[in-house]
């Protein structure tokens, strides 16, 4: 796909909120971040009733329950004026259930693009706080999730990593990270890990040679994203890295002081040590600036064909005999 990539634009954005400081800066961050021309904003509260069961809902817990609809109410109240305030359509919706599959239900009900939810961090109050819930909202979800920490101030965005790899849910976190990029003015860093854990399960006679198709990957992952951002107008600049994954690009983050990760995941496939996907819980568990997972399900023995262009494949290096 070249030049601009119209379709993955949000038009349709989910805001999860439970009324906290921390999810409100959370709405802020994706409001900014997300406020592309002609997008619909969901303010979405969602009323824990699990603890409730099947029991009947006595006076005390009616009026638990309609006190949290007046959170809920207020809470999105405030996503509803910010967006507004940013020339977006705003829906507000208050619901009750589990609030993870809530939020994902609505989601694929609404067929809306992108997910926002905020972290609390160490909060304890479980039942009632989003936080407790948005890493099993970014494991259930189907499309994008933008996880962001509480965070003091709300950050202009400008500059976005982008993890790469060559597998497809990356390549629609590239369209998607040089589509924020753009509209925020945002330079991107393209970084792609190398692992070195492949060269010591790897016989000595193999590792030379894997190494180098490896290193090959790489240039090819962080290249793509370069022509992509180039053929947007987005300022960009790579990087291949080695050591675990996951540590690597939280550190250049930091060391960049870059305002947000954008990673692809895997899904549910097992082959982790091939793919950014078994890394992105891990990034989003340790990095200090908000996360996006654009999740994509697929078959691992396509994970590499965009990126084997010839028929090349790992041999012994000369002088070694093939077991």
């Amino acid at each position: 796909m070249e030049g601009s990539n119209e379709k993955f634009k949000p038009q349709k954005i989910l805001i999860a909120t439970d009324g906290s400081e921390a999810s409100e800066k959370a709405a802020d961050f994706g409001i900014e971040t997300l406020r592309f021309e002609g997008a619909k904003v969901y303010a979405v509260y969602v009323i824990d009733t699990g603890s409730y069961g099947s029991v009947p809902v006595d006076e005390k817990k009616f009026k638990k329950i309609e006190r949290l609809e007046e959170i809920g109410h207020k809470a999105t109240s405030y996503v509803e004026k910010k967006a507004t305030a940013a020339g977006m359509k705003v829906e507000s919706i208050v619901l009750k259930g589990n609030p993870a599959e809530e939020i994902v239900d609505f989601a694929e009900e609404q067929r809306v693009d992108m997910i926002v939810v905020g972290s609390l961090g160490k909060s304890g109050i479980k039942r009632f706080m989003l936080g407790s819930v948005s890493e099993k909202v970014v494991r259930r979800a189907k499309i994008p999730v933008l996880v962001v920490r509480e965070q003091k101030e709300i950050k202009p965005q400008k500059q976005i990593l982008i993890a790469a790899d060559c597998s497809k849910a990356t390549e629609k976190a590239v369209d998607f990270g040089i589509e924020i990029a753009k509209l925020n003015g945002a330079k991107v860093y393209a970084v792609h890990v190398i692992d070195p854990i492949f060269n010591d399960l790897m016989e000595e006679a193999w590792a030379e040679n894997a190494y180098e198709q490896f290193k090959k990957i790489g240039r090819e992952a962080v290249s793509y994203v370069e022509e992509k951002a180039n053929a947007a107008g987005v300022k960009v600049e790579s990087a291949v890295l080695e050591g675990n994954p996951a540590e690597e690009i939280v550190d250049f983050a930091e060391e960049q002081k870059v305002d947000m990760i954008v990673v692809g995941s895997l899904g549910k496939s097992g082959y982790e040590q091939f793919a950014i996907g078994s890394v992105s819980s891990k990034v989003l568990r340790n990095a200090k600036v908000p996360v996006l997972i654009v999740h994509d399900i697929y078959e691992f023995v396509e994970l590499f064909r965009r990126c084997q262009k010839s028929e090349e494949v790992l041999t012994p290096v000369a002088g070694e005999k093939e077991q």
